[in-house]
């Protein structure tokens, strides 16, 4: 491979990432005048400020939720649509209970035939107005609502249904899957978000998803969807209302954009911040997939697929039944290029048509081209055998030792060398400011920092080995790992086989040809075409994690390891440098800011029974040092229902009645007891709590639902954990069946601090701001049901 050959293969592989990295941005918004078929964010954003008003939190059972539902059916009325209020209580497995009011709506269809539904949240956490999770759903719903209504009647059923309480334990889809009309629907488009803004991705789908992932593809104008990463999202444990509906039976895809993932669940979740791009994206992909399924229809699931965007302009699939057979293509190729170098005869330097090819550093025309073999210090670099064009020289026998160390190289020293450079990078920032925590307010700095310093070290030992085995052998190394990976994942993590399958086949079919130089070329740039835009895509996923980012950094120039033989010490230096001005920035960026806020509730909690009280700090992000100097703070379980270790100290007491059990019944049953009786919390409580000792419960039923006591949530000493959000005034009935007479702790919590909190609340950085359930005042006492 001639050094032109090279370079010309190492920027189109560096141009590939670049140009899917830019590409995996959301578009710009359309404007409020768009054709009335087409989506539009700009009307998307004045629905939602509508709906949002004076952008007060909204939590399931609160007033703000019920006037906001109220904003919802007068707008879906105006789009000449009869809501449905569906009201009921619903309880999760794990304990959280809630009263919620789901919304449904039915669009007919031409035809009969399973209906798609359209789902979204209406509700917010306590902590933030919610615009992005989940009142962007709820205002793209009605722009997609109103963008299918102006093409006619559509030719399959249509229903729509915005859920409550899926902040609170994804209550309202647990609702609606019992619902009556639940049973209708076919297939689910659920729209959702973590953050408020990013590529808006198709993230989640169910299993045989072929038919699904085909409407998508034939929709989206600019597709992004991996199924690496259903892959990574169903190993993580988290869910959507879209997981409750599969779980009934219902095929489905999830959309959600991520980015600014610190405004999550914080009042900066809000309409200044919302991305209007973001909203753009994801309502762009949702109409054109409902368009698609409305008009294909819904079949049973059958097969899934494999499948991942280019450049956000295609969708790449095939069916997952194809995995293997591709995988072991890709790695017959590669094989059968690496046989038959390593059965050249020694000496036998002809050219296909049987003229001499002179020297093993010649051009085409025979003329010596000087150093083409040769490392950076001019010595000869074995195995380097290539004609100008790049097409290897027949005869030129491969080492075994060689084409080993390229791969192990490519496997393990590239990613091994790039986790430490990202690690070296981050440690030094930290060094040199502070440590840099996993969701740092400027990601992106922090991003470059540690890729930068991954490079670095990855480059540095990728170039070393390639300069040594030559660019054949080190060609033949990599595909050959990335080959083998391809049938591991095909056969243990089907949706990641993508990214390996198709850089391997175009780099094996290359290989076989004997054009090293185009393997690197064509397998390198679809290589980085995929690897890089999923980097940042898994920053946003998971945090700021040095190791991981450094290791796929690493891995990713692995694939073009045979093009950066004497080329190393520039690219290092030039590398060094920019890792040398992100690590600069990264210094300077703080870990929070206004706009990116570090997370802080100051409650306050009494025990009704004692007479003491205490303030506690909730916090992920570490007491703010300022906070209150002088304050005795305390480490320890501070809440009666969490295990978790937080800072307390004393606190004034305040006047409170507090929560309540009024029993109506006791029964003794042999050895057992069945209590009957009502829970109530105080006027306008967030939430009220039951911390039952372990042994103690039997069977559990509150508000008419059945809870298993083994799938409750787990407190301090294996205690069970009940918790009922938005709890109604009249009360909630209970039927417990007991053994023994221990006593329960009860507890309610109301938004907001007492007046004894005044000072540290005033004391709290404006950096740092409520999250989750936000403040809160917390009053518990003892009952023996």
């Amino acid at each position: 491979m001639s050094p032109r050959v090279r370079i010309a293969a190492l920027l189109t592989c560096v141009s590939a990432g670049a140009l899917a990295l830019l590409r995996a941005g959301p578009p710009a918004p359309r404007p409020a005048d768009a054709p009335a078929h087409e989506f539009s964010a700009l009307r998307a954003h004045a629905r939602l400020a509508l709906l949002l008003a004076d952008e007060a939190p909204h939590p399931v059972g609160s007033a703000a939720g019920v006037a906001l539902r109220g904003r919802l059916v007068a707008q879906l009325r105006e789009l000449g649509l009869s809501p449905e209020e569906l009201p009921a209580f619903s309880c999760s497995e794990y304990g959280s209970c809630a009263p919620v009011v789901n919304v449904l709506v039915r669009v007919p269809g031409q035809e009969p035939g399973p209906a798609l539904l359209l789902a979204s949240h209406h509700d917010s956490v306590p902590a933030g107005p919610g615009a992005a999770d989940d009142g962007h759903g709820v205002a793209l719903m009605l722009e997609l609502l109103r963008a299918v209504l102006a093409d006619g009647a559509p030719r399959r059923p249509l229903l729509a249904v915005f859920t409550d309480g899926e902040e609170a334990g994804l209550l309202g889809a647990r609702a609606f899957a019992l619902h009556p009309a639940f049973a209708e629907v076919g297939a689910v488009i659920n729209l959702e978000a973590r953050g408020t803004g990013g590529a808006a991705r198709m993230f989640e789908t169910s299993d045989g998803n072929a038919a699904l992932i085909a409407a998508y593809a034939a929709g989206a104008a600019r597709p992004s969807a991996h199924s690496l990463s259903y892959e990574v999202y169903r190993r993580l444990g988290n869910d959507t209302d879209l997981s409750v509906f599969k779980r009934a039976g219902a095929q489905g895809l999830g959309f959600a954009f991520i980015g600014g993932v610190r405004r999550y669940h914080t009042p900066r979740d809000d309409l200044a911040h919302l991305d209007l791009g973001s909203l753009q994206h994801q309502g762009e992909s949702a109409l054109g997939a409902t368009r698609a399924l409305l008009a294909a229809g819904i079949t049973p699931p059958a097969g899934n697929a494999t499948y991942a965007d280019l450049f956000g302009l295609f969708l790449l699939r095939w069916p997952a039944s194809l995995d293997l057979v591709l995988a072991g293509l890709a790695l017959l190729l590669t094989v059968g290029a690496a046989w038959r170098g390593a059965r050249s005869v020694p000496g036998d330097r002809s050219s296909a048509s049987g003229a001499a090819v002179p020297g093993d550093r010649s051009s085409a025309s025979g003329a010596a081209v000087p150093g083409d073999r040769s490392s950076a210090s001019g010595a000869a670099v074995p195995g380097d055998r290539s004609s100008a064009s790049g097409a290897a020289v027949p005869g030129d026998r491969l080492r075994p030792r060689a084409l080993l160390a390229a791969a192990g190289s490519a496997l393990l020293l590239g990613p091994l060398l790039g986790a430490g450079g990202a690690y070296a990078a981050l440690w030094l920032v930290g060094v040199a400011s502070q440590p840099v925590p996993l969701w740092p307010g400027s990601p992106t700095i922090a991003l470059l920092a540690a890729a930068a310093g991954a490079s670095v070290g990855a480059v540095f030992g990728l170039a070393w080995v390639a300069d040594r085995v030559g660019a054949r052998a080190q060609a033949l190394g990599v595909w050959l790992v990335w080959s083998l990976l391809a049938i591991v994942a095909a056969a243990l993590m089907p949706g990641a086989s993508v990214l390996f399958i198709g850089p391997a086949l175009l780099a094996g079919l290359a290989l076989v040809c004997g054009r090293d130089g185009l393997a690197s070329g064509l397998g390198g740039a679809m290589a980085w075409a995929l690897w890089v835009p999923l980097i940042p895509a898994l920053v946003d996923a998971l945090g700021v994690n040095a190791w991981l980012i450094g290791a796929l950094v690493g891995w990713t120039w692995g694939a073009v390891a045979a093009t950066l033989i004497r080329v190393r010490s520039l690219l290092v230096s030039g590398l060094a440098c920019a890792a040398a001005v992100a690590g600069l920035l990264a210094v300077r960026a703080p870990p929070f800011d206004l706009d990116a806020p570090g997370k802080l509730n100051i409650l306050h909690v009494q025990d009704l029974d004692e007479g003491a009280a205490r303030f506690v700090l909730d916090t992920p992000d570490g007491v703010p040092k300022d906070l209150s100097p002088g304050t005795a703070w305390q480490e320890g379980p501070s809440l009666p229902w969490s295990t978790r270790a937080l800072s307390f100290t004393p606190a004034p007491a305040e006047a409170a009645e507090g929560p309540s059990f009024t029993a109506t019944g006791s029964e003794a049953r042999g050895e057992l007891r069945r209590v009957t009786g009502t829970l109530r919390a105080r006027p306008g409580a967030r939430s009220l709590y039951l911390v039952i000792p372990a042994g103690a419960l039997v069977s559990l039923e509150i508000g008419g639902r059945k809870l298993d006591p083994e799938q409750l949530r787990r407190g301090p000493d294996d205690a069970r954990v009940v918790v009922i959000h938005g709890p109604p005034g009249d009360g909630v009935p209970m039927v417990a069946e007991l053994r023994g007479a221990a006593a329960w702790t009860i507890a309610d919590a109301l938004t907001g601090t007492p007046a004894s909190a005044a000072a540290l609340v005033a004391a709290r950085p404006p950096e740092r701001v409520p999250y989750q359930q936000g403040d809160l005042r917390v009053f518990l006492r003892k009952i023996t049901p």
